[in-house]
C-alpha cells in the first residue's frame, strides 16, 4: 500500500485532516474545552483571535479537533450510520439532514466564526442526521414518556394508570417513567449529590395564615387531615405534608398572598428535626456535562430530563379552580418517592427540596410528616415524633 494511500485512510477512519494551528481558551466558551486547551496547551499564539503570550496558551488545533468530533457524536451521526436510506427517486435521505457547520454552530461552545470554519474544513462529513432519529434519544425518550404522564394522569384516569398498555403512550408508559426516573436517581446519578442529609441544626421554616395568631406545633405545623381541605403542588386535598423553606423570605412569599390573605395573622414556626432527614433535592441539580466531556458524557441524558422535570414540577399554577388538576402530576410522582423509592443504601425519602415559585433562586420543601409528628418545644418526644417546635414569631 502506497504511503499517500494508507495516510488517506487513516484520516478517513479518524474523521478529520491535518492541521498546524494552535487554539486558545478564549476562542472557546464551553468550560471543558477550555480547560482542555489550558491543560494541553504548547504555542505562545493562537492561530484564529491572534492573541499571543510569553507562556504557553494553545493547544494543537488538530488534537483539538479529535476532542470537538467526539463530542459532536453524541448527539449526531453519519446518515447510514442510523439507518437513514437514500432513495434517488424520493429525493435522496430520508430524513432532515444538517451540515458540518450547522452541528458545529448548534453546539454552541464557540462564537469565532474563524475557528469554526476551519473545523468544518477538517471534520470529514459530508451530512449528519440526529442519533437515534427513529427512536429518540434518552432524554428525548423521558421527556416524551413525562408529556404523556401529565395528559394522561389529569385527563385520562390517575388511579390505574400502572396499568396502561405500552402501545398507547409514546416512548415509555407512566409507570414505566416513574419507575426510569427513580432509578435514575438510585443509580446512575447516585454520587451526584441528590439525596441530601438536614440534620437537626438546621432551621425550618413554616407559616400559618389564619385569623388569630397560633402557638403550637400542632397548630403551626402540618395540618390535620381535615383540615387538609386545599390541593397543593405535592399534596392532594386530604393528605396534608409539611410545606416549609430553609429562610423566612421564602416561607413567606410561598405562604403569603397579598389578594386573599390581607389582614390575616401570619405565625412564623421555626422548627428542627429530631433526627436526620433524607431529602431528594431538585433544586440544586449538578450542571449538564459537557458533550465534550466523554467520561462524564453518560450522565447527559440523564441530567438533562431531570434539569427539565425540575423545572417543570416547579412552575407556579394559578388558583383559578383547575389547580386540583394541575397539580395531580406532581402529586403522583411525590407519592411514589414517599412510599415507593429506596436510595443505593436502602433509606426511604422524608421530604423533596424543590426550587420556589415565588421567590427567585430560593428553594422550598415538603416532609412528609403527619400532624402529630410536630411538638411543642418543650413536649416529650416518642418514636415517631419527627419535628421540634424551636420558636414562634409574629408578621
Amino acid at each position: 500500500m502506497g504511503i499517500v494511500k494508507a495516510w488517506m485512510m487513516e484520516m478517513e477512519e479518524r474523521g478529520y485532516g491535518e492541521s498546524n494551528d494552535y487554539v486558545c481558551a478564549a476562542c472557546v466558551t464551553d468550560p471543558f474545552l477550555a480547560e482542555w486547551i489550558a491543560g494541553h496547551a504548547e504555542s505562545n499564539a493562537c492561530s484564529f483571535c491572534e492573541a499571543v503570550s510569553d507562556q504557553p496558551i494553545a493547544a494543537p488545533f488538530e488534537n483539538f479537533t479529535g476532542i470537538v468530533l467526539g463530542g459532536l457524536g453524541f448527539d449526531w451521526n453519519e446518515p447510514t450510520q442510523e439507518g437513514i436510506m437514500y432513495i434517488t427517486r424520493e429525493g435522496g435521505w430520508q430524513a432532515p439532514l444538517s451540515t458540518t457547520a450547522d452541528v458545529l454552530y448548534d453546539a454552541g461552545f464557540s462564537e469565532n466564526d474563524d475557528m469554526i470554519a476551519a473545523l468544518d474544513d477538517m471534520i470529514d462529513c459530508e451530512a449528519w442526521v440526529e442519533r437515534e432519529f427513529y427512536r429518540g434519544t434518552d432524554s428525548q425518550r423521558l421527556s416524551w414518556g413525562w408529556d404523556s404522564f401529565k395528559t394522561f394522569t389529569k385527563n385520562h384516569t390517575r388511579y390505574f394508570f400502572l396499568q396502561a398498555p405500552g402501545d398507547s403512550y409514546d416512548e415509555l408508559t407512566p409507570a414505566e417513567v416513574l419507575a426510569t426516573v427513580s432509578d435514575m436517581i438510585r443509580t446512575k446519578l447516585a454520587d451526584e449529590g441528590l439525596i441530601k442529609t438536614i440534620g437537626g441544626h438546621t432551621d425550618l421554616i413554616r407559616i400559618r395564615v389564619d385569623d388569630q395568631p397560633q402557638t403550637t406545633a400542632s397548630a403551626i405545623g402540618t395540618p390535620k387531615p381535615e383540615h387538609a381541605r386545599q390541593s397543593n403542588r405535592m399534596s392532594p386535598a386530604g393528605i396534608p405534608m409539611f410545606y416549609g423553606a430553609f429562610d423566612l423570605d421564602t416561607a413567606h412569599a410561598e405562604t403569603f398572598d397579598p389578594a386573599t390573605h390581607a389582614g390575616k395573622a401570619l405565625s412564623v414556626g421555626t422548627f428542627r428535626s429530631l433526627r436526620d432527614l433524607t431529602l431528594l433535592d431538585l433544586a440544586e441539580l449538578p450542571p449538564v456535562p459537557s458533550v465534550f466531556d466523554l467520561d462524564r458524557q453518560p450522565l447527559i441524558h440523564s441530567l438533562r430530563f431531570l434539569h427539565a422535570f425540575a423545572a417543570d414540577i416547579s412552575q407556579p399554577i394559578a388558583r383559578d379552580g383547575r389547580e386540583h388538576i394541575e397539580y395531580v402530576p406532581t402529586q403522583i410522582v411525590t407519592e411514589y418517592f414517599r412510599r415507593l423509592f429506596r436510595s443505593v443504601d436502602g433509606r426511604s425519602l422524608d421530604g423533596i427540596i424543590y426550587r420556589s415559585a415565588k421567590h427567585a433562586g430560593a428553594n422550598a420543601f415538603v416532609l412528609f410528616c403527619e400532624n402529630e409528628q410536630c411538638i411543642d418545644v418543650d413536649a416529650p418526644e416518642d418514636e415517631a415524633s419527627l419535628l421540634r417546635l424551636a420558636s414562634v414569631s409574629y408578621l
